[in-house]
């Protein structure tokens, strides 16, 4: 016995195929197969909703133009989303003139003090006490401690 394959069970392993795409792009960023996984999947739904189409000559051939358009649409789509995040710095110097807030009591000479930049925690040192909860810039890095200033004392400076 031969066994040939409906459009419904095509619409079936092209949902599939989607899925797996998709799972794929969730397991490892980075790879964007995320856009055929869905393009793989709408293709899936619409051929099972309309299996008759497949009969008329044309539609595999719209589906192929179509899939152009329909892949761009869903990039745009996945790129609001998630839109691209800022680069990582690559060097501490990187970090001069950024702002956080100070978490742990920032002493002189000293590497306990702790600042916050945005979801980072920092060891850092100063020429003055610094409490927790004041904003700091960082004006300085020596290793991978920063050396800070008050924000206030920056501004009425600069």
């Amino acid at each position: 016995m031969v066994y040939s394959m409906t459009p419904i069970d095509l619409g079936l392993l092209l949902v599939l195929i989607g899925v797996i795409l998709i799972i794929i792009e969730i397991a490892t960023p980075g790879f964007f197969i995320a856009v055929p996984g869905t393009v793989a999947i709408i293709y899936g739904l619409v051929i099972m909703l309309f299996p008759g189409a497949l009969n008329n000559p044309w539609v595999p051939w719209i589906m192929f133009l179509l899939a152009f358009p329909i892949g761009y649409a869903t990039y745009l789509i996945y790129r609001r989303l998630s839109p691209p995040s800022k680069p990582v710095t690559e060097s501490y110097e990187g970090l001069i003139g950024m702002t956080g807030i100070v978490v742990e009591k920032v002493v002189p000479d000293s590497l306990e003090g702790k600042v916050r930049i945005g979801t980072d925690i920092w060891s850092a040192t100063s020429d003055r006490v610094i409490e927790p909860g004041e904003k700091v810039v960082v004006i300085g890095v020596e290793g991978v401690h920063l050396i800070v200033r008050p924000l206030s004392i920056r501004n009425r400076r600069g």
